[in-house]
């Protein structure tokens, strides 16, 4: 045989080959119990072999399945089903045509502050991740209220654009500082400065409270002024004087040292060790009330003068309550201040008491003749009701003091 002939009979073997080949996979083809392909959407959760079976007589089985987490993301992936004794080939394709979902949100700001995208969406949906970003920056030193506009774009191209509404409000309220008082001191003892002084802000939550003391000589009889000042974020400030009386110590006076012996006496009698803070409140409350007797005179230029006199002698008037308190709150870790009746027709003084981080009213002196009332933490609304029945009895400047939780604290207040 020739060398063309040999060449000739070999690409005719080949052509047959190939020919044979075609034949074989179209018989499979249209011998195929199965799909091709199927398409399936990002996220369907799972395959239904049904979707898969040419004619819906014909059950099968996958012989392998895709997990959850491939069919949430797109692409085309090789599945074999079993029908009858014969396993067929197929494919699944996923693609995600649908856009992510989410709900704006509105968002009210100081001017200073950012936000990201994200903040304005809630409840993001999509089979794919989701990139969030603005269509345009907001305005973030814009005083007033702009539209915001968020795109949400998953990983497939899809998007959604929502619309939220920006409003930026400019800080102009000072801090508010609260507790500010003229002292009465004696030479050489120590001055308790922040004793009873709070800082309050419309925005901020810590504010650093400034003493400037510098002006004052505790060692040399006369008045001083001492400058309270405290700023916030936005820079605005806030300033409160009060004036330091330094006098010459009377004989036989007691000292802050000697009457926090006395308080830390009367503390170690009346608390057991397994109380709560509320009880600690109580026998404070219940000790002072009971210990010290109603005679309508005090010395109100000095409170530790009547704190002594309330613990030792167990006389005076509401000043005296008020004080005995003061000392013995003071030594058990609760911080207090004391409030003023706001009124021309008589003097009145008790305490604010720090409980966590609320105040409640503290009044130990026993109410007036008929018109019984324990005011043992007492909200702001619970002593003005007390006032209407019994004219007047608290009645305060609410402005200068920190405002009592709205709901009233639950105690049985039984002596």
């Amino acid at each position: 045989m020739s060398p063309v002939h040999g060449k000739i009979k070999k690409e005719i073997l080949i052509g047959v080959l190939v020919i044979l080949a075609l034949i074989s996979i179209l018989i499979n083809l249209f011998d195929s119990k199965v799909k091709r392909t199927v398409t399936v959407e990002a996220g369907i959760g799972a395959l239904n072999v049904s979707d898969f079976i040419k004619n819906k007589k014909n059950s099968g089985m996958f012989v392998i399945d895709l997990s959850e987490n491939d069919l949430s993301t797109p692409g085309i992936y090789d599945v074999e089903i079993q029908v009858g004794k014969k396993v067929y080939s197929s494919k699944v394709e996923v693609e995600d045509t649908i856009a992510p979902t989410g709900k704006a949100i509105n968002h009210e700001i100081w001017a200073d502050e950012r936000m990201g995208a994200e903040e304005f969406v809630q409840n993001v949906t999509d089979a794919t991740d989701v990139n969030i970003c603005f269509a345009e920056e907001p305005d973030f030193n814009k005083i007033g209220s702009q539209k915001v506009l968020i795109i949400l774009e998953d990983t497939s191209g899809n998007k959604t654009q929502l619309e939220a509404l920006l409003s930026i409000k400019k800080d102009t309220e000072s801090p508010v500082i609260i507790g500010v008082q003229d002292q009465t001191v004696y030479v050489g003892t120590k001055i308790s400065y922040r004793q009873g002084v709070t800082v309050t802000d419309n925005r901020d939550e810590n504010i650093d409270l400034k003493i400037d003391s510098s002006g004052v000589n505790p060692k040399k009889i006369g008045s001083y002024e001492v400058v309270y000042s405290a700023v916030d974020s936005a820079g605005n400030t806030t300033t409160e004087t009060a004036t330091i009386n330094v006098i010459e110590r009377p004989v036989n006076i007691v000292t802050e040292e000697e009457l926090n012996e006395l308080a830390d006496r009367v503390l170690a009698n009346i608390f057991k060790e397994d109380m709560t803070d509320i009880d600690r409140l109580w026998a404070i409350y219940r000790w002072t009330r009971t210990h010290i007797v109603y005679t309508g005179g005090s010395d109100k230029t000095n409170w530790i003068k009547e704190a002594a006199r309330g613990i030792q002698n167990g006389r005076g008037d509401c000043f005296t309550y008020y004080a005995t308190s003061r000392a013995l709150l003071t030594r058990a870790g609760f911080g207090n201040m004391v409030v003023f009746r706001d009124t021309d027709s008589s003097f009145h003084a008790w305490n604010l008491v720090r409980v966590g981080d609320d105040w409640y009213h503290f009044d130990t002196t026993p109410s007036r003749r008929g018109h019984y009332y324990i005011c043992f933490l007492r909200t702001d609304e619970e002593v003005l009701e007390y006032s209407e029945w019994c004219k007047e009895y608290f009645k305060f400047d609410q402005t200068l003091y920190p405002e009592t939780p709205l709901e009233p604290l639950e105690h049985p207040r039984n002596l």
